[in-house]
């Protein structure tokens, strides 16, 4: 750029010329003007120099457009930083390039020389500029520092212990820190612009915009203990949460809040206090007396919860004299002065009607002499009574163990080592002519029978291992004569405060003679129920025999009457003899062959009432039976066993009922069931027979002149089995006014037998 030849070399030279007394006038106008000979006003000086001879640069290039912008405008962007630098405001940056226009004014107008308008434009015009660049300047390093400020204050927020946080009057965050994002579970750009509801649970929020209400309301500072969900469970943190008011009307225009975390310092407060609860109990209830005494033996201390089972007032031994209060005890007198000799000492003694624990523990001074005596007596009344009781337990314990038919056995886990009652050895015929035997645990394994061992152990672990720790179980021991004893053996496990098992007690009882009878009894059954069957078998042909050649004797025409009378009989004897014989063969079954057989198929019950009942009334021309009916009475059954209820049950009306009065059968159909109903009138069963009623060989006296009721008494109980089978229910009702009846509810559809 080539300088122009013109009138402006004239003002380029004439600003050149007079450059110090430009700066010496514009240092004249500065109100608030540091020492001439500081370091700070030279080298403000020094800038304005410098600003000088730049527009001196300026003025000799030309037009401001043609300007070298880089070289020129440095120093101005110098002149900014520096002020920024120095903590000056821009107002002052400002002011100094007014008066320094000033000051060029004033020497321009004593120099009295002509100047063009162009020339003063330029110059004012390089002067703008150059305000310009450093006020940007200025503004760039000032938006600089602020936002690295902001980053400073942002990091040491972010490290702060407390969440910290500002929203605006709206409720939405304007300001948070790094704590407030683990609070909050979100990161710091999905929380700004947010309110709470859009962050938190919705309680927790109303919570917090109540609180921030009341804030706002109250124009100061309030505190609050807000609960937050967090992962890891509830936290309570402790805030506090002020207004910021704006600076017009002191409106409050947002909100800030400090929040920590004081879950842990709660925590901790609480077991503290528990903790101290828990001392003040131990110390105020513990049967203990703290004491002390002098060499002279005076009481200088004497406190304790223990004090009052002594029923002596604490208050009434301090400055009594130990040796006045136990004179007539040597016993006490004398561990008192082995205690004042330096004796360190603890004893048991009966002091004031208690039992104590005394502990002596002499106090010394730096040259190694006595000063005095401490203490502490516990109140072992209770423990030395327990432990008198324990004494009479155990030998309680010893004369029943010896008493009772039960071997006692107390296993040690930990040890491996078994106590069994001296009773073990005689019941399981051990030898003790050369002293005690081996009883441990690898002994009663090995005597285990070999069939039952991994049965027998595997139990037992189980109970070790169970919560309940109960074990019970049967086998067979070899006894030291060779043979075997069955027992039953049952215990319980003992675990320490952990939950292990350490200690198991338990019961065995020799059962072989129980075994050995059940044996018999089973071998005896089942020779029973052969028998009866033999019998039932060879019975039943002779039987069938003479029914057919009485009935072949019945069908003569040529049999005279009294004949034809013993024929009948004949038949009647032979059918009462097939009923006794099925009923002993039915209750056999009952009784030892697992139940009465079913055959299941579908019946229509009413028809089979019927049939039944025609077949008694035949039998029985001189009595009236009723029959009624209603619902739906297809159900699925034995019909020949129910045909079996039906007779058994009417056949016992007629022979228990008044004869005047009628047998009434009912039958109703219900959804899922039907019910059957046998009544008659006549005398009550008796009360104390009803619970035995259906039991074998059980039966109420007949009427009166009423043959038909003999028999072995195993109609109702064969009656009660038929009904089971069929997963019914049997009941009786009996009273004088209303007869008896006895009521059979049946399932339309029994369950499938195994």
């Amino acid at each position: 750029m080539n300088p122009v030849a013109s009138t402006a070399d004239s003002l380029a030279d004439l600003v050149a010329g007079r450059r110090e007394d430009i700066i010496r006038r514009w240092g004249a106008r500065l109100e608030t003007r540091p020492q001439d000979m500081s370091v700070e006003f030279q080298d403000r000086l020094q800038g304005m120099l410098k600003l000088v001879d730049a527009l001196v640069l300026v003025l000799r290039q030309g037009s401001v457009e043609t300007w070298a912008t880089e070289a020129v405008w440095a120093h101005a962007r110098e002149l900014g930083v520096r002020h920024f630098l120095s903590g000056a405001r821009v107002e002052t940056l400002v002011e100094e390039y007014s008066l320094l226009r000033e000051a060029i004014l004033e020497v321009l107008d004593a120099s009295h020389q002509p100047l063009g308008t162009d020339e003063l434009r330029t110059l004012w015009r390089a002067l703008d500029r150059s305000l310009t660049e450093a006020v940007a300047h200025f503004v760039h390093e000032h938006e600089q520092s602020l936002r690295s400020r902001e980053r400073r204050l942002q990091e040491i927020l972010d490290h702060a212990p407390a969440a910290i946080y500002a929203k605006d009057a709206a409720g939405r965050y304007l300001f948070i820190n790094h704590p407030f994002e683990t609070i909050s579970g979100h990161e710091r750009s999905a929380v700004l612009g947010r309110s709470d509801l859009e962050l938190f649970p919705r309680e927790t929020a109303e919570r917090f915009q109540s609180n921030d209400r009341r804030v706002m309301a109250a124009k100061t500072p309030l505190v609050f203990d807000e609960e937050v969900l967090q992962p890891d469970g509830m936290h309570v943190y402790h805030t506090m949460k002020f207004p910021l008011p704006s600076v017009g009307n002191g409106e409050a225009w947002a909100l800030c809040g400090v929040s920590t975390d004081i879950t842990t310092t709660r925590t901790l407060r609480q077991e503290r206090d528990e903790a101290r609860e828990q001392l003040h109990r131990v110390l105020t209830q513990l049967p203990v007396v703290l004491w002390a005494f002098d060499t002279q033996g005076v009481f200088t201390l004497f406190e304790g919860e223990g004090v009052t089972s002594t029923a002596v007032p604490s208050l009434a031994m301090h400055g009594r004299s130990v040796f006045e209060v136990f004179r007539d005890r040597r016993d006490v007198l004398e561990v008192i002065l082995r205690a004042l000799a330096g004796e360190r000492m603890s004893t048991e003694l009966y002091l004031m009607g208690v039992w104590f624990e005394v502990r002596f523990m002499p106090v010394f001074d730096a040259g190694g002499r006595v000063v005095s005596v401490s203490g502490v007596s516990l109140d072992i009344t209770e423990r030395r009574r327990a432990e008198q009781e324990l004494r009479v337990s155990e030998t309680r314990y010893r004369l029943a163990t010896q008493a009772t038919r039960d071997i006692i056995w107390d296993w040690d886990l930990v040890t491996d080592e078994i106590h069994w009652s001296d009773l073990a050895p005689r019941i399981l015929r051990l030898d003790t002519s050369r002293g005690p035997p081996v009883m441990d645990m690898a002994w009663w394994t090995a005597s285990l029978h070999p069939d039952e061992r991994e049965r027998v152990l595997r139990g037992l672990q189980e109970a070790l291992d169970s919560r309940e720790g109960h074990w019970m179980a049967e086998y067979r021991l070899k006894r030291g004569d060779g043979t075997w004893a069955f027992l039953e053996d049952r215990g319980r496990v003992v675990k320490d405060l952990q939950g292990r098992p350490v200690r198991m007690v338990g019961a065995m009882q020799d059962v072989t003679g129980r075994h050995e009878a059940e044996a018999e009894a089973k071998r005896r059954a089942e020779f029973e129920q052969l028998l009866i069957g033999i019998v039932g078998h060879d019975l039943r042909n002779p039987i069938s025999a003479i029914t057919m050649a009485a009935t072949t004797l019945a069908k003569r025409e040529d049999a005279e009457p009294r004949e034809q009378k013993a024929v009948a009989r004949i038949l009647s004897s032979a059918e009462r003899a097939h009923r006794m014989l099925r009923d002993v063969l039915d209750f056999t079954q009952a009784r030892l062959g697992g139940g009465i057989p079913m055959a299941l198929r579908d019946v229509d019950l009413m028809e089979l009432v019927r049939q039944v009942m025609d077949e008694v009334q035949q039998a029985h021309p001189d009595r009236r039976l009723e029959v009624d009916g209603r619902g739906d009475a297809r159900l699925r059954c034995d019909p020949d066993r129910l045909a079996q209820v039906i007779t058994n049950l009417v056949n016992n009306a007629l022979a228990y009922g008044d004869a005047l009065c009628p047998v009434r059968v009912r039958l109703r159909g219900q959804p899922g069931t039907v019910t059957l109903a046998v009544k008659n009138q006549g005398r009550p069963i008796p009360q104390d027979l009803l619970p035995h009623l259906f039991e074998p060989l059980k039966r109420a006296e007949a009427r009166e002149g009423n043959r038909t009721a003999h028999g072995l008494g195993l109609g109702l109980f064969i009656v009660k089995h038929i009904v089971d089978a069929h997963a019914g229910r049997l009941r009786v009702r009996s009273t004088q006014q209303d007869g008896t009846t006895f009521l059979v509810q049946l399932p339309r559809q029994p369950p499938v037998r195994d």
